[in-house]
C-alpha cells in the first residue's frame, strides 16, 4: 500500500458522535496550522458524515461505516489496520481522537477537553466549531420560517429533546406536554426538535423534525431562546454559523457521561452568563424558569441556575473498560489527568478502587447480559 501522496497525508479519525465531531473540527483547523500544506482526510461515521460536509479544513472524508457506536473490538480493529497503513507510508500522520478505547483515560468531566487532549500538539486556534451551512440549507430554513410564521412571535424557542448523547431519559410525551404548557403564553412559539415526528394540532407547537440538525444550526437565527440536553442541537447552536441563544440546559447528573455546556464554556474560558442550568426537572419548575428568562434572564439564572455537582461515576466505567484491555498505562493516564483539575480528590480514588473491586462481578454481568439474557429476549 506504497503511496507517494503519503509524505503530505494526514487522517484524523473521529468517527462519532454530531457533537463530538463538532468539537474536533478544532483539531482539523489545528493540525492545517501545524502542517501547512498537508492534505487532511476526516475518518467518521456515515451517520455523521453532514458534520463535516464544506468544511474548509477538510481536504477529503473516508467514511467508515463498519465500526458500531461503543463496539470497542470494532474500533480497535480499525485502528490497527490504520496503524499498518501509515507504517506502510500511506498516511504521514495519524491522529485518532474517538472518545473510545484508551482515549477514555483523557476524560475529566469535559468531553471536548478530552478530545483536545487526544492530539499530541498544544490546541492554540479558535475552538468554535467549524461548520459550513450551504446556501440550499439556508433557503430550507427561510422557508420553514415563512411557513410556520416565525417571525409574527415574540418569542421563538427551540427544545432540544430526544437527544442522541442519552445524557437526558426525556420522552416524547414529555416534551409535547410541557410545550402545550409554554405555548398558553400566545406571543410563544416552541418548535420541538429532534429525529421524531410531531403532529400537533395547535400550529404553535412546530415540528422541527422536517429539518436537517445543519438546517437547526441555521434555523438558531430566527429563535431567542433554546432549551436544551447538552446533545448535537446544543452544540451545534455554538458553531460559527449559528447564534448562540440564551439557553436552559436540563441536566441529569447522575448520566454515564456529564458533559454540560457550562462545565465546557467554563473550562474554556467563555461566558456561563447566558446559560442556566437546570436539575431538578419538574414540569412547573422548568415552566416558570423559562417564563422568567423571556423577560429578565439574569434575573432568572439567579433564582433557578444549579451547581451540577461534580462526580466520578464515569471514572468507574472506564477504569473498567481499560481493565477489560489490560490497559494499565491509560488507567494510570486518567488518574494523572483528573489529579491535574481536582487535585486529591478522594470520591474520585474511591471510584477507581471500586472499579478494581467489583470487575469480576461487572464482567461476569456483562457476559451474561450480551451473551445469554439478550439472546435469549431476541
Amino acid at each position: 500500500m506504497n503511496n507517494p501522496a503519503g509524505k503530505n497525508k494526514i487522517l484524523l479519525v473521529q468517527l462519532f458522535s454530531n457533537g463530538d465531531c463538532l468539537y474536533a473540527t478544532t483539531i482539523a483547523r489545528q493540525i492545517k496550522q501545524d502542517y501547512p500544506g498537508c492534505h487532511l482526510t476526516w475518518a467518521v461515521a456515515g451517520f455523521c458524515r453532514s458534520i463535516i460536509e464544506g468544511n474548509p479544513y477538510i481536504d477529503a472524508i473516508l467514511e467508515i461505516n463498519d465500526v458500531p457506536k461503543n463496539d470497542v473490538a470494532a474500533f480497535r480493529r480499525l485502528k490497527k489496520r490504520l496503524h499498518t497503513e501509515k507504517r506502510s507510508g500511506f498516511w504521514k500522520e495519524l491522529f485518532i481522537t474517538q472518545n473510545m478505547d484508551e482515549n477514555q483515560a483523557y476524560y475529566d468531566g469535559c468531553i471536548r477537553t478530552g478530545i483536545f487532549r487526544s492530539y499530541p500538539h498544544p490546541v492554540t486556534v479558535d475552538i468554535t466549531p467549524v461548520i459550513r451551512l450551504t446556501e440550499k440549507e439556508k433557503e430550507k430554513t427561510c422557508a420553514f420560517v415563512k411557513a410556520h410564521d416565525l417571525e409574527n412571535y415574540q418569542y421563538r424557542v427551540l427544545f432540544e429533546f430526544a437527544p442522541q448523547s442519552g445524557q437526558l431519559p426525556i420522552t416524547k410525551e414529555f416534551a409535547v406536554k410541557l410545550a402545550e404548557k409554554i405555548v398558553e403564553n400566545t406571543d410563544i412559539a416552541v418548535i420541538l426538535s429532534s429525529a421524531l415526528k410531531i403532529n400537533h394540532p395547535n400550529k404553535r407547537i412546530i415540528d422541527g423534525s422536517t429539518l436537517t440538525l445543519r438546517e437547526t444550526a441555521a434555523l438558531t437565527f430566527y429563535c431567542t431562546h433554546l432549551i436544551g440536553c447538552s446533545s448535537g442541537i446544543t452544540w451545534i447552536s455554538t458553531s460559527d454559523h449559528a447564534k448562540l441563544l440564551p439557553m436552559i440546559q436540563l441536566v441529569n447528573p447522575n448520566t454515564d457521561w456529564v458533559n454540560p455546556v457550562s462545565r465546557d464554556f467554563q473550562r474554556h474560558g467563555k461566558s456561563t452568563d447566558n446559560i442556566i442550568d437546570l436539575l431538578n426537572l419538574d414540569q412547573q419548575n422548568i415552566i416558570c424558569c423559562l417564563q422568567l428568562c423571556l423577560t429578565d434572564f439574569p434575573a432568572a439564572k439567579r433564582k433557578y441556575n444549579e451547581i451540577i455537582p461534580v462526580r466520578f461515576k464515569t471514572t468507574k466505567k472506564i477504569v473498567y473498560n481499560l481493565i477489560c484491555y489490560f490497559q494499565f498505562k491509560a488507567i494510570i493516564k486518567h488518574i494523572k489527568v483528573n489529579e491535574e483539575v481536582y487535585g486529591n480528590n478522594w470520591s474520585f480514588y474511591k471510584q477507581v478502587v471500586l472499579a478494581f473491586l467489583f470487575f469480576p462481578l461487572t464482567l461476569l454481568r456483562n457476559f451474561l447480559t450480551k451473551r445469554i439474557l439478550t439472546p435469549f429476549k431476541s
